[in-house]
């Protein structure tokens, strides 16, 4: 069972580590809380640049930008464990 201060951290399917999530555990004021911090790909300068330009003249894509993870089956019990530890107050 996952406890406070815990590190846990998932690997897309692909197995590419830019693809990844490290899920986070804390008890804040009481309450189990849990952060997870999603890597975000690397572009390259004049990709940034140009959507950088666009997004201070207000222009976005529609859909958000994004990129994708795919869960291993491996991670289940990880899963299931995320959810234990915010459901253990309930």
């Amino acid at each position: 069972m996952a406890t406070e201060n815990d590190k846990v951290i998932l690997v897309c399917e692909c197995n590419s580590t830019e693809h990844q999530i490290v899920i986070y555990y804390s008890d804040d004021e009481g309450e189990p809380t849990s952060y997870l911090h999603i890597h975000l790909n690397k572009k390259p300068f004049v990709w940034r640049l140009y959507y950088g330009i666009r997004y201070i003249f207000g222009r976005q894509c529609n859909y958000g930008a994004f990129d994708e993870f795919i869960f291993n089956t491996d991670d289940v019990e990880k899963l299931q464990e995320l959810v234990d530890y915010l459901k253990k107050d309930k």
